[in-house]
């Protein structure tokens, strides 16, 4: 990430603070553990799983040179690639008088193999690029979600079994927390080779809630489908340390904060193998995307070494994932 020419602005953010993100995580696993365990009354059915899964995963983001978006329109672009994640995952379910529906789950993962781009350019539109870097990525990931809904039941004759319809609102948080080492400048040649004491983080956060429909079919006495559909709005934080920039702050060397949508699609089959206990398959797609916000660069004056923050666009940010789980689940 180059030098900026942008406008002065005024900071925003505070200093990093990772310790808590595997706190939040498990604290997220741990409310959904008690969220069905709560629930005794007879009129109420409720389960709770817990299990393993794997995410194959994509961030990226691009600044412009200027807050008004030119020289160029995307000066800096990162992008973490071909994330293979390893989680686990718990989830819970309340049906009330089969009509209130309450339902949750939480996620924690870390990234077992992942790559990294990052790219300088001179030009528009991605042209004269002047730097770049192929690296390792790595990291963590957590997430948590909380819905409510009220349940709609029909009975389908073309199978002769009933089927449900629920609209639901809910609130989600979702976080990666990303790495870059191991790397190698590759362009201009004249510089390529490794890069030694590469540490980067980049540490991003969409929160916020969403609406959305759950289908539930009984597609045997044995075995339900459900399809989960979820449009989200959230508010997108990231907080970043370019260690090897002495002319950037740390741990804060620059901020991102901008609005952002993601659509959140989940299949899922539940086989029941006794009357308490069942295994759940799902299959989760996420996509989100930031507009335009602002990037806030800590600069340090090379003078009289004092903070010089600048303000430049932040053109994008963009999180697109596919999850595979397998959980054991209990009905009580």
């Amino acid at each position: 990430m180059p030098r900026l020419a942008s406008e002065q602005g005024q900071v925003r953010g505070g200093r990093i603070n990772r310790s808590p993100k595997r706190l939040r995580a498990l604290f997220g696993l741990a409310i959904l553990a008690g969220y069905s365990a709560a629930v005794s009354a007879a009129d109420v059915e409720a389960d709770a799983s817990i299990g393993l899964g794997y995410r194959d995963a994509e961030l990226m983001w691009n600044i412009a040179g200027t807050l008004a978006g030119t020289g160029p329109n995307i000066l800096s672009e990162l992008n973490w690639k071909d994330m293979q994640m390893a989680e686990i995952h718990a989830a819970g379910e309340v049906d009330v008088d089969k009509r209130l529906l309450l339902r949750g789950r939480a996620a924690y993962g870390e990234v077992v193999k992942g790559e990294n781009q990052d790219s300088d350019y001179a030009g528009d539109n991605r042209t004269l690029e002047f730097s770049r870097s192929n690296n390792k990525g790595g990291g963590q990931l957590g997430e948590a979600t909380l819905g409510v809904g009220y349940q709609f039941w029909w009975y389908d004759n073309t199978v002769g079994r009933y089927a449900r319809f629920t609209p639901m609102i809910g609130y989600a948080w979702h976080g990666q927390y990303l790495t870059i080492s191991d790397g190698k400048q590759t362009l201009p040649a004249s510089a390529a080779g490794p890069i030694a004491n590469l540490d980067t983080h980049y540490d991003a956060e969409w929160q916020g809630p969403w609406l959305g429909v759950t289908l539930l079919m009984d597609a045997t006495e044995r075995t339900r489908v459900t399809l989960d559909v979820e449009y989200h709005y959230a508010d997108y934080r990231a907080e970043a340390d370019w260690n090897l920039r002495t002319d950037l702050a740390h741990p804060l060397s620059f901020l991102h904060e901008t609005r952002a949508t993601g659509v959140v699609v989940g299949l899922e089959v539940r086989h029941d193998l006794t009357p308490a206990w069942a295994i759940t398959t799902r299959f989760e797609s996420q996509n989100f995307e930031g507009d335009a916000g602002l990037d806030t660069v800590n600069l340090i004056d090379e003078d009289t070494g004092a903070l010089d923050p600048t303000v430049t666009r932040f053109n994008t940010a963009k999180w697109q994932s596919l999850t595979a789980t397998l959980m054991a689940t209990w009905r009580f």
